[in-house]
């Protein structure tokens, strides 16, 4: 997608929002990646380790409006986005405030070589009402290392999507899977039916990893306010929980403005570029792991 040339201009003109999801670490990269182009209406961050934020002054140089929040250590970033979005889905008004941005960001501000621009990102939001910070390149080819490309999309398999489950996460030592998996959901179909959530009839749909994203408040009311509710209360079982996986891979398609016809002239682009086979190519490679590739990476963090 080219950026807009005007993009600073437009941005201008709405209200840009900031929720952060933090843990334990120094928060002042988020300064240096939103830079000094765009006016910050407010930062909300809510603390859920009980650790002392660090990088807040940085933060104050971009919103005047710097709040901590604490929260329960539940959930991980996907818990927080929907808290945010629960609490704030009645306030917000179509024609008032509908077109305003909230950037949905983790601490740790990890893999930051893979982020859009932000020019880049803004522009992504204004044109589909949401935006994946991280690049959205899928590594596909035959063999591990071997004849591997880079393919440009977001777009993956939806069969192979609901049917992803898993039954560990352990990236820090501090990552506990006494109840990681759930007994009531067996796969991500499960739960995204079980949430109430709408999403068009498509052969694919778009993942975000990472847990980055940008979108316009008039996305949050394409779902119903009993599905953010009923998804903040999942997300609320444990820490480290299998829920929060299903979460980072719904957040695009859920909050993506796009309808079914949309959606299937998506399908008929995505299989332009062969990537149906790519992508059947990854999953076959890593259905043990049972999950789906973006930018490298397979895990939550």
């Amino acid at each position: 997608m080219e950026v807009s040339p005007n993009i600073i201009q437009e941005i201008g003109k709405i209200e840009i929002s900031i929720v952060v999801s933090h843990c334990e670490s120094n928060i002042e990269w988020i300064k240096n990646y939103i830079g000094d182009n765009y006016s910050i209406k407010e930062i909300t961050i809510y603390s859920k380790c009980d650790k002392d934020v660090e990088g807040l002054l940085e933060l104050e140089k971009l919103s005047s409006t710097v709040a901590v929040i604490k929260l329960p250590n539940v959930g991980r970033c996907d818990h927080t986005f929907a808290h945010w979005i629960n609490s704030h889905y009645k306030s917000i008004e179509k024609e008032r405030d509908g077109n305003d941005i909230v950037m949905f960001l983790k601490d740790n501000g990890r893999h930051q070589n893979e982020y859009l621009p932000i020019d880049e990102l803004f522009s992504h939001v204004l044109n589909t009402g949401f935006g994946c910070v991280v690049k959205p390149t899928s590594v596909c080819g035959k063999e591990e290392g071997i004849n591997n490309m880079l393919v440009p999309t977001m777009q993956h398999t939806r069969r192979f999507l609901e049917i992803f489950s898993s039954s560990e996460y352990r990236r820090l030592k501090r990552d506990n899977n006494s109840h990681f998996v759930s007994e009531k959901y067996a796969d991500l179909k499960s739960w995204e039916e079980d949430m109430g959530f709408v999403i068009p009839e498509s052969e694919t749909l778009p993942i975000c990893f990472r847990g980055l994203f940008a979108a316009q408040k008039k996305q949050f009311l394409n779902q119903a306010k009993t599905s953010w509710e009923q998804m903040e209360l999942s997300l609320s079982r444990g820490d480290n929980i299998v829920e929060s996986h299903y979460a980072e891979r719904l957040w695009a398609p859920i909050l993506s403005d796009i309808d079914d016809e949309s959606a299937r002239a998506v399908d008929k682009v995505f299989s332009q570029y062969a990537v149906k086979d790519c992508s059947q190519n990854i999953i076959s490679k890593h259905e043990d792991a049972t999950q789906i590739t973006s930018t490298g990476q397979y895990s939550h963090d």
